[in-house]
C-alpha cells in the first residue's frame, strides 16, 4: 500500500451527506439516468469523491494506471460498485448514530 493509503486508512472515515446520497441513489433507479449528473453529485461530496477514488484504484479496477478523475473512476466501477460505495456510507453513519449498547453482537 502507498504511503496515501496508509494514511487514508487510519483516519476516521467523512460524514457523507444524507440527502444528497439518497438523492443519488435514486438517480440510479431512473434507467435513463445522467452520468454526467452522477459524476457531479459525487463530486461535490468528499468522502464519496475519495470512496470512489480509493475504490477505483484498487488492482480490481485500475488496470495499468491510477486515476484522479472521478469521471473515469465512475466509468471503471460502473453502477453497481457506486451503489454499494454510497449504501456502505449510509450505513457506517447511521450505525455511528446508534449508541454501541445498542449495536447488534455489542450488548454487554
Amino acid at each position: 500500500m502507498d504511503n496515501l493509503g496508509n494514511h487514508t486508512s487510519q483516519t476516521e472515515p467523512l460524514p457523507i451527506d444524507g440527502l444528497a446520497a439518497i438523492q443519488l441513489l435514486e438517480m440510479f433507479r431512473d434507467p435513463d439516468h445522467d452520468v454526467d449528473g452522477i459524476v457531479e453529485f459525487i463530486s461535490q461530496d468528499p468522502r464519496l469523491t475519495a470512496e470512489t477514488l480509493r475504490r477505483c484504484n484498487k488492482s480490481t479496477f485500475r488496470g495499468t494506471a491510477r486515476t484522479t478523475d472521478i469521471f473515469e473512476a465512475v466509468s471503471r466501477l460502473g453502477f453497481y460498485e457506486l451503489y454499494d460505495i454510497i449504501s456502505a456510507s449510509l450505513g457506517v453513519d447511521i450505525m455511528s448514530e446508534v449508541p454501541p449498547q445498542h449495536r447488534p453482537g455489542m450488548a454487554p
